[in-house]
């Protein structure tokens, strides 16, 4: 039966308009989000969007959904993806592979990156029970026996329409590291006129393995804050003042500045709470109104950080199986700008919902009776990380102005351009809290 799909797969015909279809924003919300999250040099994955029937995509390395999606080389827990498709039934679906050097351009072909198949299918799958919005919840482990990795790097995964390359769904990233050489990371406070909290400059001291210390030029280092992958930074030029230690650091312009503040959301219990200001029940889907987050983050920020990640088992361990049993919830976001007064760009509301990425944010409206702006997300029961993001500069002076220090969580990944296979390996990941 595999050996016959597989055949089927390569003789038949790609349709690739459906997914795309369905999963992309007009113009000029694609626009809006994509000045939002434009820093200087910084790297973007490049994914397709969801389809509008895709939710709570989760990654993450063996059972620990907070994690990012790392896996060592040959070894450990692998990875574990789980997302949900909202509909009546399930039904079959694949998942595709690509390798991608460190700027995250697709390069090897799947005979040069892969020991095994070049596509796996999604079997694993179950409706929700006794929920109100009806779904199909998928989960599926690798690498596994149909899937096996050779090349180390930067990946991305497609799940599509069964046996339909083309017919994307979504796209995820993901890394397979070697876990070679020795990583010290630290980082340097750049006070700047008019922010109230220093940037912060991450700084990286790579021992590289015996084997390749001879081409230090060959090394770059990727910083990510928050697992915001959508803003990753680079620095491909090492210092050689502490050889064969090789040292990078990014430049001033490109230090991470208090630029956004982050909050947690907790959907685990649906009642009225210090942040869940009503829940209304009687509506299908089950409604829940947050209070309004204010443009002046002197207050204390809620909830913890999670890392860019969503978490649904742990967040509702009380619950029997929670992964078919959350409800999904209309949850209504509301942001208050300076003085009430709305911005010259509209806001969007991002986060771990929405691949931590502004421009797959929900736009948000004006409401000029509250003084607010407020947006609709349909999210699932679990803990939830977000932020407010705008392509105008108010929003951005404002938290530079008067943004309290949070601690974030930064993670390097240190690349070596190999010649053998014409792509960067990623020989180590390792993460801290400044």
């Amino acid at each position: 039966m595999r050996v016959v799909s597989r055949l089927v797969l390569g003789l038949g015909l790609c349709v690739g308009a459906l997914g795309l279809v369905l999963g992309c924003k007009s113009t000029e919300e694609t626009e809006q989000a994509e000045a939002s999250s434009s820093t200087p040099g910084a790297v973007q994955p490049g994914l397709t969007p969801p389809s509008s029937s895709i939710r709570t995509i989760q990654l993450y390395q063996g059972g620990d959904e907070q994690s990012l999606p790392v896996t060592p080389m040959g070894r450990g827990d692998g990875l574990t993806l789980e997302f949900d498709l909202l509909a009546e039934e399930g039904r079959p679906l694949s998942i595709y592979f690509q390798h991608a050097d460190r700027t995250w351009r697709r390069d090897l072909s799947p005979g040069q990156f892969l020991e095994s198949f070049q596509d796996d299918r999604l079997v694993d799958y179950r409706p929700s029970r006794g929920t109100d919005v009806s779904y199909v919840h998928y989960r599926y482990r690798f690498p596994n026996d149909d899937i096996r990795f050779r090349v180390s790097g930067n990946y991305v995964l497609r799940v599509t329409e069964r046996g339909r390359r083309d017919s994307v769904l979504f796209e995820q990233p993901f890394f397979v590291t070697e876990e070679e050489g020795g990583l010290q990371l630290g980082a340097e406070g750049l006070p700047v006129p008019g922010q109230q909290q220093p940037s912060l400059r991450p700084r990286a001291r790579f021992a590289p393995p015996s084997a390749i210390r001879g081409n230090p030029f060959g090394h770059a280092v990727c910083f990510v804050r928050n697992g915001r992958f959508a803003d990753t930074r680079c620095k491909d030029r090492p210092l050689l003042v502490r050889q064969p230690e090789l040292e990078f650091e990014l430049g001033r312009e490109r230090a991470y500045d208090p630029a956004t503040a982050e909050y947690g959301l907790d959907l685990s219990t649906l009642r009225p709470t210090a942040q869940v200001a009503r829940v209304k029940r009687t509506s299908r889907p089950i409604q829940v109104v947050l209070d309004p987050d204010h443009a002046r983050f002197a207050e204390a920020l809620r909830g913890p950080s999670l890392n860019g990640q969503t978490v649904v088992r742990n967040a509702l361990s009380a619950q029997a199986d929670p992964s078919i049993t959350a409800e999904y919830v209309e949850t209504t976001f509301a942001f208050v700008p300076p003085d009430e007064t709305p911005y010259g760009s509209p806001p969007v509301v991002a986060g771990s919902f929405s691949g931590m990425d502004p421009a797959q944010g929900t736009p948000m409206d004006w409401n000029a009776e509250q003084g607010r702006y407020e947006g609709r997300v349909l999210l699932k029961q679990g803990r939830h990380q977000y932020f407010y993001a705008t392509s105008g500069p108010g929003l951005t002076e404002e938290v530079r102005r008067t943004q309290l220090r949070r601690t974030s969580t930064y993670t390097a990944f240190v690349y070596y351009r190999d010649p053998q296979y014409n792509t960067d390996r990623l020989l180590r990941v390792g993460g801290f809290r400044p």
